[in-house]
């Protein structure tokens, strides 16, 4: 198929519709020549052979009709009409004689045959001329058996001829009519014939330059420009060496294709320019954001982290206050104890009675003093435990700060997967990148969540640890109250000594009361070194989850920084 691409193709155009009328030309000729030849056939039956039929018929009328003037001659009686019917016979002898030489040139095929029926006319004419002059001569009953003697067989004969002949002639024409439809059929299909195939070479023809001239290698051409589209600017341009429009088209694709290569090109270098520059301008835009964070963060961290150390050492404190109060408490009791064994032997031993007494008031009024610093203790530590619940809660600040950056870098990050997608080959480091930051940010997320649980658990301790403190200090005052009452008693006890005997039983009564009052104080000091040890566990869990969301924050920081 080179051969194709050797010419345009307008001439392939031309080649073919010349070769498809060359072909309809030589299927118009055939036909034109064969429909000539069946008009010709045709004319010639129509002029010679139906001619022939018709010549026939008319003998064999003229012959019966000189037989009628035959037999009309010897019926008349009057000169006159027997000269009409001599007339007659002569005029249509002379018809038969004329018809008969325009059918043997009608049928020449049966000449022989037509002279043999002349002659046997002529004989007739003859035998009735002399039958119809005996007639005329008034020998009508000679003329009469001349008739059945001589002219009746010769009629009959020629009349047997003619019919023989007549058979022939119509078997003769129904042959030729027959040869004549035949002949139309064979030229109707063999031009039919001839036009079908000239019209599939044609259309062969039409469809081989239409193929492997046209079609072909445009689709060669657009496939190669297909793959241009797609980015493969080393596509190969079939076709751009042909002589024809097409290999106009291949070579014009090939200077579009090297345009189309130095464009991408050119293209791929301010791209690659434009990424390192947005990639450099992305850094420091996410440096930046993570030194803000950073510090922000850490700041916060650090406070929570400082209050959380003061709410461990207050609860220290709590608790070594609480042991010490319990300590005190068991020794008050232990005195009071004492004290209630010693009423009963009071009244033998007064001297020993007023030592009691005033060793009681000292470890009274160290039970006072005791309760006074528990209380001031105590509220220290409500108000460290509400710090603790205020920096929870500007951690729960910072913790939501941290979920809507996580969100602002998930939203970028999801922007930067779009147009990652946007930019297709080009952008798919971007698009890693971007996803890696969308998990980060994810974590983050998870991670705030966490922390805001550990808080809200912070801040469920810090609450319950308020409530226990403003418990513990309720005891404590309690128990200031009923050592300044035990205060009391002792100095009335010290000022009326000499009442003591007097007084011993109440003194029992007091020193059981003592005994009972400094078992509630020592409850209500376990209560409070129980408070302090759930203060320190709370500010503990505080420490570790800062701790850990300072860790968080450092790792998400190095994850953004190296993005």
């Amino acid at each position: 198929m080179a051969l194709l691409a050797r010419f345009s193709i307008i001439t392939k155009l031309i080649a073919v519709v010349s070769l498809i009328g060359v072909i309809v030309s030589g299927c118009l000729w055939y036909a034109t020549t064969q429909m000539t030849q069946i008009d010709e056939a045709y004319s010639r039956f129509v002029s010679h052979d139906t001619k022939a039929i018709a010549d026939l018929r008319t003998v064999n009328r003229l012959v019966f009709t000189m037989s009628y003037f035959n037999f009309r001659n010897i019926a008349e009686g009057s000169p006159d009409e027997m000269q009409k019917t001599d007339k007659g016979f002569d005029e249509a002898s002379e018809r038969l004689n004329k018809v008969l030489a325009e059918l043997r040139d009608a049928a020449p095929s049966f000449a022989p045959r037509i002279d043999g029926l002349k002659q046997k006319v002529n004989r007739f004419m003859a035998d009735s001329s002399e039958a119809r002059t005996l007639a005329s001569s008034g020998l009508k009953t000679e003329a009469l058996v001349l008739l059945h003697q001589t002219v009746d067989p010769t009629f009959d004969a020629m009349v047997s001829e003619g019919s023989a002949l007549g058979r022939d002639i119509r078997t003769f024409v129904d042959a030729g009519a027959r040869d004549l439809a035949a002949m139309t059929d064979r030229t109707r299909t063999n031009t039919l014939l001839l036009g079908g195939l000239g019209l599939l070479a044609g259309l062969f023809a039409a469809g081989l330059v239409a193929v492997f001239g046209i079609t072909r290698p445009i689709g060669q051409l657009v496939e190669a420009l297909r793959r241009m589209a797609r980015g493969d600017s080393d596509a190969v341009i079939l076709g751009r060496d042909r002589r024809d429009e097409v290999g106009a088209v291949g070579r014009a694709v090939e200077e579009i294709r090297s345009l189309v290569a130095r464009k991408a090109s050119e293209e791929a270098e301010r791209r690659q320019i434009a990424d390192a520059a947005a990639a450099a301008e992305r850094q420091r835009t996410m440096h930046e954001l993570a030194d803000g964070f950073e510090v922000a963060v850490g700041s916060i961290i650090a406070t929570v982290s400082a209050s959380a150390g003061a709410l461990q050492e207050t609860a220290a404190a709590m608790s070594t206050n609480a042991a010490r109060t319990t300590d005190q408490s068991v020794t008050v009791a232990a005195a009071a104890e004492e004290a209630a064994s010693n009423v009963n032997t009071v009244a033998a031993a007064a001297e020993e009675l007023g030592s009691s007494v005033q060793e009681i008031g000292r470890q009274v009024d160290g039970s006072a003093n005791l309760a006074l610093r528990a209380v001031e203790e105590a509220a220290q530590t409500a108000g460290l435990v509400q710090d603790l619940s205020s920096a929870a809660a500007r951690i729960g600040d910072v913790v939501a700060l941290i979920t809507t950056i996580a969100g602002q870098t998930n939203l970028l990050a999801l922007n930067a997967t779009i147009e990652a997608a946007r930019a297709g080959e080009a952008g798919r480091g971007f698009a890693v990148v971007a996803a890696e930051v969308k998990e980060l940010a994810n974590q983050t997320t998870r991670a705030t969540h966490e922390i805001e649980e550990q808080i809200g658990r912070i801040q469920a301790s810090t609450e319950q640890a308020v409530g226990a403190i403003r418990t513990i200090s309720g005891r404590i005052g309690e128990i200031s109250q009923v050592t300044t009452s035990i205060a009391a008693a002792v100095e009335e006890q010290g000022s009326a000594t000499q009442e003591i005997v007097r007084n011993v039983g109440q003194a029992a009564s007091g020193t059981s009361e003592v005994t009972e009052n400094i078992s509630g104080v020592a409850h209500a000091a376990e209560e409070t070194g129980a408070a302090a040890r759930q203060v320190l566990v709370s500010a503990s869990d505080l420490t570790a989850q800062s701790e850990h969301l300072t860790v968080q924050v450092t790792r998400f920081l190095e994850t953004v920084r190296a993005a």
